[in-house]
């Protein structure tokens, strides 16, 4: 009790702690830093000098080589020779302390699937209501007679335009529940890359001029080496679903799309190799993404800001079909953004060409 020197510890505190008995016996627990906050045993020592004994309480130490361990920690003054020790003893709970970690993290994370699965069911019920309203009111409106050529034409063209909405939501959800159930496959067949980027572009400049938004494109090969072994309909449906974002969230400015060759240099049994990958990137100058946000955005039910659901139609399934499907290929895909200034999106896959 005067100097804390520890004078005798059993077999299982060396096994526990890793410490040896030399290196026990003679020094200190604070010497040794056992404790992991000094203050804990501050106040194990106040409630012994009010003469109370501490019982079970749980306290963090650590091992001699760094791990923590958590225990319930008891002691209580004892008198030998007419002289004050203690008698302490730990027991170790660190496997049942980081089982019920493990079971509060499971119920935090089955409440956040719930709540994000609800609120996915509601937003889908926005999103096919808005286009199935649109399709029977202006079916409803054909109807009526005396219409103008004119007339018919344009509710003919709302009707379209809603039934390929009310399409493109259907096809993501059907995406991703086979993603989900493990029943999509991958399709490997030779793809030429700058056609491919070419034909989004031509089927987004549309949308871009009447946006006023400009739109350019990328080709870093030759047309040659741009043919790859890859699945092709992946590739358009990764590419179309962030230049669809892209144009969706940039009302001013500009979007570049495109590939890079590079090359990346892991090492085999020793030696050095340098495979070959396709880095895509799609740029936009649009609103960016909130920091907060990034980590999340490509999960499945979740949008950048769910606050804009209402403001910009979509399902909130795009970047987590395109994520599946570029690891499906042996890819990866992030995002870089700021807020306000605008986002990039990068993935990769890998340059096959046999």
């Amino acid at each position: 009790m005067e100097d804390g020197l520890i004078i005798e510890v059993n077999d299982a505190f060396l096994t526990l702690t890793g410490y040896t008995l030399v290196e026990t016996i003679g020094h200190t627990s604070v010497g040794m830093a056992i404790w992991c906050d000094i203050e804990d045993r501050n106040i194990v020592l106040k409630e012994l000098i009010k003469g109370e004994k501490v019982i079970g309480q749980e306290f963090n130490f650590k091992k001699k080589n760094g791990e923590i361990l958590t225990g319930l920690f008891s002691t209580q003054l004892i008198l030998i020779k007419n002289k004050v020790y203690l008698l302490s003893s730990v027991a170790d709970i660190s496997e049942r302390v980081h089982g019920e970690q493990e079971l509060i993290k499971a119920k935090e994370h089955a409440e956040e699937s719930d709540r994000l699965k609800s609120a996915f069911l509601a937003n889908m019920s926005h999103e096919i209501r808005t286009p199935m309203n649109g399709i029977l009111g202006f079916a409803g409106l054909l109807k009526e007679p005396n219409l103008s050529g004119e007339e018919m034409q344009e509710y003919i063209s709302i009707i379209e335009k809603s039934g390929a909405r009310m399409l493109n939501i259907i096809n993501d959800i059907v995406s991703i529940s086979k993603v989900e159930s493990g029943q999509m496959e991958i399709s490997i067949s030779e793809t030429n890359i700058n056609e491919q980027i070419e034909y989004i572009y031509n089927f987004f400049m549309p949308e871009a001029g009447q946006k006023g938004v400009k739109l350019f494109f990328k080709n870093s090969l030759p047309a040659k080496e741009a043919i790859i072994r890859t699945d092709r309909e992946k590739i358009y449906a990764i590419l179309t679903n962030l230049v669809k974002n892209a144009m969706k969230f940039t009302q001013a400015g500009a979007i570049e799309f495109g590939y890079h060759l590079k090359t990346s240099q892991p090492k085999i049994a020793g030696k050095t190799v340098q495979p070959y990958e396709l880095e895509f990137f799609v740029k936009d100058t649009g609103l960016g993404v909130h920091h907060e946000h990034k980590e999340f955005i490509f999960e499945r039910f979740r949008q950048g800001n769910e606050s804009l659901t209402r403001n910009y139609e979509g399902a909130g399934l795009g970047l987590s079909i395109s994520k599946a499907y570029v690891e499906m290929l042996g890819g990866k895909i992030w995002m870089e953004s700021v807020e306000g200034t605008g986002s990039t999106f990068y993935f990769t896959i890998p340059y096959n060409i046999q």
